[in-house]
């Protein structure tokens, strides 16, 4: 199934959002902060979202927040903002909640390790929640962002893993910003979700499909036997509406 998710949408009151959406998807991964921050917009889901024919993923919030902080009060903030969505996803019906990893800040570049050490103390927490709810977390992962980003590659991403119980969201733009796509490939079997869009290869530009150089009829040949949602993150609804039209268009797309 073909889903869409835009942090655009999150500027809008949800039922308006909602409205849009619905015309032209099936499905839509809620991006959890601004006006859409989960916890926030319960009663409104609830009594709106029954009217209409659409499945829900959502996206824990993005905006300041890093779970891998060395600075506790932030990274304890961090943490709570996204296993507070994680808890309305459970109340919302939500089955897939999909989670960035933590990131170098300046004084974090100096002591990695530490950053390291304290994301997986952060996703352990973020684990026993999902546990707890029913809910699938997918860790993402990230593009290329010069020196703060982690989890990039699997060798980058796969031993913050170790030992979590935790999926994978696999993003096709970023690992083509880190020419990793077929290396991520090889792990579609831990694939909860897949964010699709373009881009050049040298920036996370999150273009339509087919105005950047990804060969999507060769990723999605490799994703053949994936079961999950193939999700448009866009920067609008028109650019999303451009990706699902190319994505239906694609021989090897099939479902």
């Amino acid at each position: 199934m073909i889903s869409v998710s835009s942090p655009v949408f999150s500027m809008l009151d949800f039922e308006m959002a909602l409205g849009f959406v619905s015309q032209e998807f099936d499905a839509w991964e809620i991006v959890g902060e601004g006006k859409h921050f989960l916890p926030s917009i319960e009663g409104q889901f609830l009594d709106a979202a029954s009217s209409f024919d659409l499945q829900f993923s959502a996206h824990a919030p993005l905006s300041d927040i890093n779970i891998g902080s060395l600075n506790p009060r932030i990274r304890e903030a961090s943490v709570r903002e996204v296993t507070n969505g994680l808890s309305s996803a459970s109340k919302l019906n939500m089955s897939v909640y999909t989670v960035h990893p933590g990131f170098y800040s300046p004084i974090g570049l100096l002591d990695k390790r530490s950053v390291f050490e304290r994301t997986r103390e952060s996703l352990a927490l973020i684990e026993k929640v999902s546990r707890d709810t029913g809910v699938r977390v997918a860790l993402e992962n990230m593009p290329n962002l010069g020196p703060v980003a982690m989890g990039r590659t699997p060798d980058e991403l796969f031993p913050l893993l170790d030992g979590l119980d935790m999926d994978l969201c696999f993003d096709v733009g970023h690992a083509n910003t880190t020419n990793s796509i077929e290396g991520w490939l090889a792990h579609k079997e831990r694939f909860a979700n897949v964010h699709v869009h373009d881009n050049l290869g040298d920036r996370d530009a999150h273009l339509p499909i087919g105005e950047g150089n990804i060969d999507y009829q060769w990723v999605l040949s490799g994703l053949e036997g994936y079961k999950g949602r193939l999700v448009i993150e866009a920067r609008s609804l028109g650019e999303a509406i451009t990706s699902r039209d190319r994505l239906r268009k694609l021989s090897a797309f099939k479902r």
